[in-house]
């Protein structure tokens, strides 16, 4: 992960691999453990409450991980152009997309936050060409998650757009 002030000419960069990489570990380990204690109270054929407490409370956490859905998330900033890559960390079903821009067709950004804050979702809102009419409009790049990126790179990210869009 590395970060760069963004008020200096310098390209500022959040790239979250580490942390994505966690999560699905972490999204895959709470599934196989609630299952393989499960399975293992079913085998012995008794009624063991702990186990049963201890695989609905892992159950639980994996669908806490599910609700916040946190994946991979890059931002490059670099010369006068903004590259965003946004992937989800769930081995099935996997989403990628890629967003490439330059600065000044940024026209906002909006971050939504749910799940008393856990969870973080970003919305740009960019001057594109539309391929049909080749003419030029609004375009909302909706849903791009950055539950699972640092405090410190957040606010990187806020004060990077906000200086993107004052210029």
């Amino acid at each position: 992960m590395a970060t760069t002030n963004p008020t200096t000419n310098e390209t500022h960069t959040i790239d979250n691999g580490y942390t994505s990489i966690k999560w699905a570990l972490t999204y895959g380990i709470t599934l196989a453990m609630a299952v393989g204690l499960l399975l293992y109270s079913h085998w012995e054929r008794t009624n063991y409450t702990a186990c049963y407490s201890v695989a609905g409370a892992l159950l639980l956490a994996h669908i806490l991980i599910l609700l916040v859905n946190p994946s991979y998330f890059s931002y490059n900033e670099e010369g006068k152009k903004i590259t965003v890559r946004n992937a989800t960390d769930y081995p099935f079903f996997r989403k990628c997309n890629e967003f490439a821009f330059p600065k000044s067709a940024l026209v906002s950004y909006k971050i939504d936050k749910s799940m008393l804050g856990f969870k973080k979702v970003l919305s740009l809102k960019v001057i594109g060409t539309d391929p049909q009419t080749k003419q030029k409009k609004e375009v909302e790049i909706d849903k791009i998650n950055i539950s699972s990126i640092s405090k410190k790179d957040y606010e990187y990210l806020v004060q990077s757009l906000d200086k993107v869009l004052k210029k």
